[in-house]
């Protein structure tokens, strides 16, 4: 890898911005609240030093000239702004700059010397000349660590086969396209992941950051026959999952009730048995409804007396492990031994 370190002023990132790819395959979304972007300005027009930007260069001939390794939300405020499309606003005002107050003010309702003030600052830029996807997103990754990224966007990327069918389930299965899931921060990726992760471990190992991370590395390359058939897997699974939740009122958001519903049923299609969903809906919601109304004091359900006693034992496995860490694997097995015993008799 090679890099090349510049000083661009604001206005000349600007004036470039159509040349600019923010949106790569590693990188997410714009997530910046106008509070944020309102001190990154302030910071540029008190001359204060703000972080270095990452452009990759591209090949020429390409529809854009660069895109953004790291520092996508800083050029989108410094446009924003550029534009007149974002108005400053702050939790707790700043000082004066000279007579001047920031808050409410658009770039064009700025005296001129802080407007010139704005398009000369010097941003500092380092230009990836030479490198490759794999050391672009190494580099995406450890800028990342310690930082705002979620362990979803960062195993974004994480460029190879499994990245790829992860992501496209989460875009465009019909169970993510009708669910309540919201489709923010790879929340839908995340889940997908998760979905995969049992399709790939099956409760031999934990489902934790590190381990669905490590799943992405494993299936980058190389194994996209074996990728290729947990796609299948897996979306044949959400199709069972997708009635369900449409029977069940589009109710299963929460991640661990999505995982162990469809671990569930993949395990049922692994024993060549078909999935009733309407079956599989009624059992779930009685279920759920017993959970929540236990969720609180578990404890009580081992100092009720009469029958029920394995059921109300069932039951109460259930939430301590859900309530735990959701994904270890003992938890994991603990809770999918639970909820076989209230989703008996679901087959078509």
């Amino acid at each position: 890898m090679r890099i090349e370190q510049h000083n661009w002023t604001s206005k000349q990132l600007y004036d470039d911005k159509s040349k600019f790819n923010l949106n790569p395959a590693w990188q997410r979304g714009p997530t910046w609240q106008v509070q944020r972007q309102s001190l990154l300005v302030d910071s540029i027009l008190r001359g204060m030093d703000i972080p270095k930007i990452y452009l990759r260069k591209l090949a020429n001939g390409a529809t854009f000239s660069h895109e953004a390794v790291d520092g996508q939300q800083r050029l989108r405020a410094i446009w924003a702004f550029r534009d007149g499309a974002l108005q400053l606003s702050f939790s707790d005002p700043p000082e004066l700059i000279g007579n001047t107050s920031l808050d409410g003010k658009t770039f064009a309702k700025l005296p001129k010397p802080l407007r010139d003030r704005f398009d000369n600052f010097l941003v500092n830029i380092a230009e990836i000349v030479e490198g490759t996807t794999d050391e672009i997103t190494n580099l995406f990754s450890r800028l990342q660590m310690g930082m705002s990224l979620n362990p979803a966007e960062l195993r974004n990327a994480v460029l190879g086969a499994m990245r790829h069918v992860v992501d496209m389930v989460a875009t465009s299965h019909v169970f993510f396209e009708t669910s309540r899931i919201p489709d923010n921060r790879y929340k839908r990726q995340d889940y997908s992941a998760h979905a995969f992760a049992m399709a790939v471990f099956q409760a031999s190992s934990d489902i934790k950051a590190p381990d669905l991370k490590r799943m992405f590395e494993t299936y980058k390359n190389g194994r996209e026959a074996e990728v290729q058939g947990l796609f299948t897997k897996v979306g044949e699974a959400l199709a069972v999952l997708a009635e369900v939740n449409a029977k069940a009122r589009f109710s299963i958001t929460q991640k661990w009730i999505f995982v162990d519903l469809t671990w569930l049923i993949m395990q049922h299609h692994d024993a060549g048995m078909a999935v009733d969903a309407v079956k599989l809906a009624n059992r779930y919601m009685e279920f759920e409804r017993h959970r929540r109304e236990n969720i609180r004091n578990p404890e009580r359900l081992l100092t009720q007396r009469g029958r029920g006693a394995t059921e109300r034992k069932h039951l109460y496995n259930y939430i301590t492990a859900f309530k735990a860490q959701g994904g270890t694997k003992e938890n994991l097995v603990a809770r999918n031994t639970a909820l076989k015993f209230f989703t008996q008799n679901i087959e078509v």
